[in-house]
């Protein structure tokens, strides 16, 4: 099981470019969360599905890396693991233009700790995705957060075959449902749900206040039902 997320990219562009978008302010602003840091840029404050999200700037230098730690409580969201997490991100010139290393870090080796990282895993694609096109093209669109209409009150996890419900938020749509963890979520009004994927464009699909429905499995079976989709809510 792994406990870090890693990826690299490269661009043909210089160094100082790439710099520039992944630490103004300004650019963060255009491609990434909504994003202010204080006045000696050593506090980050971003807005995660209508929340603030604090992070520290623990070690800094100019044009080769920085590194963020943010300290999770678990009411940024259901499904969220408590604890620290750290980000260091590595600059490397090349001849073609620039490198980057990205690495998260702060996951356990257990089975919530690693579902609660491969949903960071996704949408950390998914970011990276939109400072590509924002590097590539000039046009920031953060795709990742964007859209957001609803939500399934459930925490789940990609396995062989299906989504897995790892959690169900009390009063929250999967409750009504009648989901339970242990069942395996294959379609969503009659979508087929392959994995993490799936669920996210559904919530920016169907809104709130709308009727959805579901089928999974359980025990061997094929189970369906409906329920009225609800927003997020913080856990209690």
């Amino acid at each position: 099981m792994s406990r870090t997320i890693e990826r690299t990219f490269e661009v043909a562009l210089p160094l100082e470019r790439v710099w520039q978008a992944m630490t103004d302010p300004a650019e963060l602003n255009r491609w990434y969360f909504p994003f202010r840091a204080s006045a000696d840029g050593r506090s980050l404050h971003t807005e995660v599905h209508g929340r603030e999200r604090a992070s520290e700037v623990v070690e800094g230098e100019a044009l080769k890396r920085f590194r963020t730690r943010t300290t999770l409580t678990g009411a940024e969201g259901f499904g969220v693991v408590p604890g620290v997490r750290e980000m260091l991100v590595r600059f490397e010139r090349t001849g073609a233009g620039t490198r980057v290393h990205v690495t998260h870090s702060g996951w356990g080796e257990d089975a919530e700790s690693q579902r609660d990282r491969a949903a960071v895993e996704r949408g950390t694609d998914e970011t990276l995705a939109d400072l590509l096109l924002f590097l590539g093209t000039g046009v920031g669109f953060p795709r990742h957060h964007r859209g957001e209409r609803s939500d399934l009150g459930l925490a789940a996890l990609e396995v062989p075959g299906a989504v897995e419900v790892r959690g169900v938020q009390p009063g929250g749509f999967a409750e009504r449902l009648g989901l339970r963890p242990g069942d395996l979520l294959v379609e969503l009004d009659g979508a087929g749900v392959f994995g993490l994927a799936e669920l996210a464009f559904f919530r920016k699909l169907r809104a709130a206040g709308e009727r959805a429905e579901a089928r999974w499995v359980r025990d061997g079976a094929l189970l369906a039902g409906a329920a009225v989709l609800g927003e997020r809510v913080p856990p209690r």
